[in-house]
């Protein structure tokens, strides 16, 4: 490999070409060797746009308009479609969100690594690079894993695959758009520290597209913010995690929930997130800002250096007063939820339950019922709580869900509802009662049907569980849609025309048509931006208070489970290994177990963090691209 100059983008611009808008305009960073750049913002912000244009690929429908991708001295977007494709992989690599999708089925992953290798390499030379590549994702080198198809893998070893995949051909940069979403917080953290390990042990710039702020705050060097196609602030990371100047930033981390310390309300942000077709003259995010004039409206301000700081820049034309707002805000604080005082009557009482699945062959060996994934499984959920479902991967959560929505037949065991028994399975029940039990379900890609305007899929529930006209049900979707956040009009776009956040938005409102009384909730927010996450978290926050919903939150993310929960159950392997209430689980956790997955997840506002000595290597993002 070539000594490494790192990747410099100056004025990267897509449009959609029907519509003649701009999705994303005038982008320009630098990230130099051994660096690496988040970029963070809600979903449909361009993230995932700049990422695939890094590597010359648009979307269907839409173009590169104009702006240079220089690496090793070459402008990767002026060559021609052969001569870019070499590039790829080569130069610049990608790992993608979804690693069980991108990689082959039907293909073993050693021999998906050798594809990526130019024909011309040896035998030797293949294997000496699947070998460095592999050990660099610090994956086990043995004919065992490299033989094993793609489903043999957890999620996490998926995403190493992935990431090895990006290095075997020694690429000077690695895009990275969204490589942790959905893993728990334990696979999670080593993935961290596979990614950092990269940095340091190889001469490559990184690229890292994550609307998870805390995984960004403990991995990247530098933070470019945007909002509407814009990059509307960029810093180092410690400088704009402390001290943000622009009113989206400030918005932003108000989203985050913390696991630490945490004493305050969630802020959601206001409205939507602008479309590119609907974006105002003047600011893009002027619509929802709080400390707006009439400037803002009608014009776009430029982006500037922040107080005499060349590695900090933003785009308001009040960036001294989002600084002030931001140190008043962190002045709120109160509980985000609590126990119910006095307690409330049992709505769901679940006795011994014990669950398997057919031909998986777990725990034998040591004393355990063959493909027994649900041990014992005894809690009582009062009526109007919350009660969150915490564990890694394989630990039982989503089949604890699946079993009390009807969709898995126990082995053994009793679930009572409201005081009546709950049949096996969704049929064995009364209609009433499967309407008052509503499940969300993890991936909405596997849960919405393809085929099916969104407006029609909203509606189902309606149809089947209550006696409204056309136009009532109408009106009905459109609020439901409006409280998840998304605009009427997606009511007649199909699924794929929606981003990953805005699907799982609909498989809420889908559920909350039915107007239960349990929501069974299946890590709903593992793919929603921090901004959507929050109004979503104060969605159903209101909807506990205004209807007395009773929830079962099944999540990885510990710092969400500590803004909305009331009690807290610990999986492992099946098995509770601790059940108690919120605060004493996160102040005081009494298993091991509990303490290691939260020793594990990111510090958002760690104090020990390394003072910058190396300003001239960090990466850098402005008009022209260069510090």
């Amino acid at each position: 490999m070539s000594e490494s100059t790192g990747v410099v983008v100056e004025g990267l611009r897509v449009a959609a070409v029907e519509l003649g808008v701009q999705i994303v305009a005038d982008v320009s960073f630098s990230v130099p060797p051994r660096t690496t750049l988040g970029i963070v913002g809600e979903s449909g912000c361009g993230k995932t746009t700049v990422a695939m244009a890094l590597l010359g690929f648009a979307r269907p429908g839409t173009s590169i308009t104009g702006g240079t991708v220089t690496v090793g001295g070459r402008d990767l977007l002026s060559l021609g479609e052969a001569d870019l494709r070499r590039q790829r992989g080569r130069v610049i690599s990608y790992v993608p969100q979804n690693p069980a999708r991108a990689l082959s089925p039907g293909m073993t992953v050693g021999r998906q690594l050798e594809e990526m290798l130019s024909s011309s390499a040896s035998e030797a030379e293949r294997k000496a690079a699947v070998r460095l590549a592999w050990e660099g994702a610090q994956l086990p080198f043995n004919a065992e894993m490299l033989g094993r198809y793609p489903h043999q893998l957890s999620g996490g070893q998926q995403q190493r695959v992935a990431i090895a995949m990006a290095l075997v051909c020694e690429p000077q940069v690695i895009v990275m758009d969204e490589p942790t979403t959905g893993l728990d917080v334990l696979t999670q953290d080593r993935l961290i520290d596979v990614i950092a390990g990269l940095r340091e042990q190889r001469d490559v710039s990184i690229v890292y597209v994550s609307h998870d702020l805390g995984v960004v705050r403990n991995l990247v060097d530098a933070v470019a913010v945007m909002y509407g196609g814009h990059v509307v602030e960029t810093g180092p990371v410690n400088d704009i995690f402390r001290d943000p100047c622009h009113p989206y930033t400030r918005r932003l981390l108000e989203a985050i929930p913390r696991v630490r310390n945490d004493t305050r309300f969630l802020r959601g942000i206001p409205g939507s997130a602008v479309e590119p077709w609907d974006r105002p003259p003047g600011c893009p995010f002027a619509p929802r800002c709080d400390i707006r004039i009439d400037r803002c409206d009608v014009e776009m301000p430029p982006s500037e250096i922040v107080r005499g700081a060349p590695d900090r820049r933003t785009s308001c034309w009040r960036a001294g007063e989002a600084v002030e707002a931001v140190r008043d805000a962190r002045e709120v604080s109160g509980p985000s939820s609590g126990f119910l005082d006095p307690p409330a009557p049992a709505i769901l009482v679940v006795e011994d339950l014990v669950a398997a699945y057919r031909g998986r062959r777990l725990g034998v060996g040591k004393g355990r019922q063959p493909n027994v994934a649900l041990r014992g499984i005894s809690f009582t959920l009062p009526g109007g709580s919350c009660l969150a479902v915490v564990g890694e991967s394989g630990s039982g959560k989503t089949t604890l869900g699946r079993c009390l929505a009807g969709l898995h037949r126990p082995l053994s065991g009793t679930v009572q509802f409201e005081g009546e028994p709950l049949g096996a399975l969704a049929g064995d029940r009364r209609p009433e009662v499967r309407r008052r039990i509503q499940l969300v379900f993890q991936d909405p890609d596997s849960s919405l049907n393809p085929y099916m305007p969104i407006g029609r899929i909203v509606r189902r529930p309606l149809r089947q569980f209550f006696d409204l006209s056309r136009t009532e049900e109408l009106a009905r979707v459109s609020e439901l849609l409006e409280q998840v956040h998304l605009p009427s009009s997606v009511r007649d776009r199909m699924p794929r025309e929606l981003s990953g956040g805005e699907k799982q938005r609909v498989a809420i409102a889908r559920a909350l048509a039915a107007d239960p009384e349990l929501l069974i909730c299946d890590e709903v927010t593992s793919a929603l931006d921090v901004a959507v996450q929050a109004s979503i978290l104060e969605l159903l926050t209101e909807l506990r208070r205004a209807r007395s919903l009773s929830m079962l939150f099944i999540s990885h993310d510990l710092a969400v489970v500590r803004s909305i929960s009331d009690g807290v159950l610990v999986l492992r392997d099946g098995e509770i290994v601790e059940h108690t209430d919120r605060e004493m689980l996160f102040e005081a956790p009494a298993a091991a177990y509990s303490r290691e997955l939260l020793d594990a997840v990111p510090d958002l506002h760690a104090g020990d963090y390394p003072a910058w000595d190396e300003a001239s290597r960090l990466p850098t993002v402005g008009e022209s691209g260069r510090a």
